[in-house]
Order: structure tokens, then sequence, then C-alpha cells
């Protein structure tokens, strides 16, 4: 019998000890890879976005900036929400158990990253058309992220009933236990299907569909736009609706920018929604004009070159006649309108003439 040199127990030793590390190593990583459903992504992010397809040349086009925007605004809501339900979770509720407030927060967080996940998906795909090869097969495989929240936010809901039963409700247990282990076993269904949805929608007969549904909307996208741009400079419409619908648009994203920093409870989440939704309407201008974005008085070009202002003052309407009088009387009451809160605002600083000194946040934007 031959005894080990101590070097060759150490050896020995050493190697066990490898083993054993990468068998731990290999079981970590393949029980967080997939997800076993009892502890689903506690870190999502809704306004991750999702991972586009292959870049194409060309730019995105003015539809896919609106849907774009479009797209921000259903995040920035989804955040709302979630914010929404961080303050259920803080606030002081003495007859509501923890366990059931707790649940209850997640309930709306998760509500609120499955609707963020649904604008995202619409943002990274139709939102990108012209730069993208396959927008809507990227908007329609993100759908599988929707799944993935929606199961989230059931299993909170199956812990909210769970927490019911809990603390001074602690007779409603028998009820309470039984019917949230139910919900929470159909949320982990629900989120664990997640994975299965996405390869279905993303891959096979599906992707074909949609890479054939994208390869008809991107060209009709573009000729949709090429139309609504010659008929607004046709019209000479174009340039003073665009620079309208700017001057909205980014009247109402300061509008937001102020909420959000108001830091009020519940309102101040609002601000972001308020933000992307001018900023959405701010890229529609681009639908009817394709010079860009507009500038200075919005109603100027057609101010200056109609008569709307004696049609709306009454004066000489002799001279709004002709092949544009249609158009001018359509737009009379719109001037006539700025016009009168122009006037009111000059009524309030004392008749000075100065409009800008005026406390108006928000409809100042539009009168300067």
């Amino acid at each position: 019998m031959q005894t080990k040199h101590p070097s060759q127990h150490s050896m020995t030793s050493l190697a066990a000890a490898g083993v054993a590390a990468i068998a731990l190593l290999m079981g970590g990583c393949s029980s967080s890879g997939g997800g076993s459903g009892a502890n689903p992504r506690p870190n999502s992010n809704i306004d991750t976005p999702v991972t586009p397809g292959p870049s194409a040349s060309g730019e995105t086009t003015p539809t896919a900036k609106v849907t774009e925007g479009a797209g921000n605004t259903v995040v920035a809501t989804g955040n709302a929400i979630s914010e929404v339900g961080k303050s259920i979770q803080e606030a002081p509720l003495p007859l509501l158990p923890t366990k059931a407030r707790e649940g209850a927060g997640d309930v709306v967080i998760n509500a609120g990253r499955a609707v963020g996940s649904l604008g995202a998906g619409v943002r990274d795909g139709l939102g990108q058309i012209g730069s993208v090869d396959n927008p809507v097969g990227v908007t329609v495989a993100s759908t599988s992220n929707v799944v993935h929240d929606v199961g989230e936010t059931l299993i909170s809901g199956g812990d909210l009933v769970y927490g019911l039963g809990t603390e001074k409700l602690a007779p409603l247990a028998p009820v309470t236990e039984p019917v949230g282990g139910l919900v929470r076993h159909v949320g982990i269904a629900v989120h664990d299907s997640s994975g299965k949805v996405h390869s279905v929608l993303s891959e096979g007969p599906v992707a074909q569909v949609t890479n054939s549904v994208s390869k008809v909307i991107v060209p009709l996208t573009s000729k949709v736009t090429d139309g609504t741009q010659t008929l607004g400079a046709v019209t000479h419409l174009g340039d003073p609706a665009n620079g309208l619908l700017y001057k909205v648009g980014n009247t109402a994203a300061a509008g937001g920018s102020m909420i959000s920093n108001s830091h009020a409870p519940v309102v101040s989440p609002l601000g972001g929604v308020v933000t992307e939704a001018g900023k959405t309407v701010a890229a529609a201008g681009a639908l009817l004009n394709g010079n860009g974005q507009g500038g200075g008085n919005p109603l100027g070009g057609v101010v200056n070159n109609l008569p709307l202002a004696k049609v709306a003052g009454g004066g000489e309407g002799g001279s709004a006649g002709g092949a544009l009088s249609p158009v001018t009387a359509l737009l009379a009451p719109v001037t006539g309108l700025v016009g009168g809160l122009k006037q009111g605002a000059q009524d309030s600083q004392g008749g000075s003439g100065d409009v800008k000194t005026l406390q108006l946040p928000l409809v100042g934007g539009l009168l300067r």
C-alpha cells in the first residue's frame, strides 16, 4: 500500500473544489436563465427598448416619427401608472395588512410595466419605419414582453389576495390563502409562457407574414405622407399648419415639464405623458409640410396672404372673395380667437402691448 504524497493530496483537493465550483456556476446559470416563475423578473424596466430588427438603409419616415411619439406617450403612461403603485406601497393604510398593501402596489406597478412594454413595442417597431427591415415584426414580437408583465401582474395579484388574510385579517386566511395561491400559479404560467410566445411571433410563418406586411406598409406610408405634404403645398396651408402644431406641441411639452417638476403626488408623473404627447403633436406637422418644423407665428402664412382679418372684423368683406373664400371663412374663427386672446392679454397688462410679460406659461407659448 502506497502513501499519497502531500502534494498529490493537495492537487486532488483542488481538482475536487474546482469541479464543485463549476457545478455551482452551471446550476446558477440554469436557474437564472429561464426563470422559475416563483421569482419573476424583479427589476423590469418599462423603458427598456425592444430589440429592433436588422438596420436598413434610410431614415425614419414622418409617419414613423409620429408613431414613435405615440409609443413614447404610452411608455410615459406606463411610467405614471407604476409611480401610482409606488405611492400605494408607501401610503399609510392602517386597516390594510402590510403584505396586502405591498401586493396592491406591485399589481399597479406591474400593470404599468405591461402598458410601457406595449408602448415600447410600437416605438421600436412601427416607430422605426424606414430604418428597420421588418418594423411590423418587431412590434408583433414585442407582445411577448406584454405577456411577461401581465404574468407578473397576476403573480402580484395572488400576493395581494394572500396578504388580505394576514395580521388583523387573519381570520380570512382559510379563504385568501388558497385563492391567492391559485391566482399566483396562473400568473406563473402566463409569465413563463412569454418565452414561447416570443419564439412563435418572431420565427417561422408569423415572421414571414410580418415581413410581407412590412414590405407593403413601408412604401404605402411614404406615399400617403407624400400626398399630404403635396396637398399642404398646393393649398399653402402646410407651412402654417406645421407651425401651429409645432407651437402647440412644444407649449404642451413645456407644460408637461412644469408638471413633472412640481413633484406633486400622483399628479407629477402625468407630466411625462403630457410632454411626450406634446412632442408627438409637434412632429405631426411634418405630415403636412416636408420642409421641416415651423417657427414664428403659426398662422403667419395664412394671415399674411389672405384677408382673414377683414373677414373676421367685418370690414371690406368684398375683398375676401375669390377662389380662397371658403378657406378664408373657415380659418376666420381661429384667427379671431387668437386676436381676441392677444387683445385680452394686452388689456390685462394695462394696454402696454407687451404680451410676453403676461404670466401665461401655456397659452403664452402660442401667443408669442
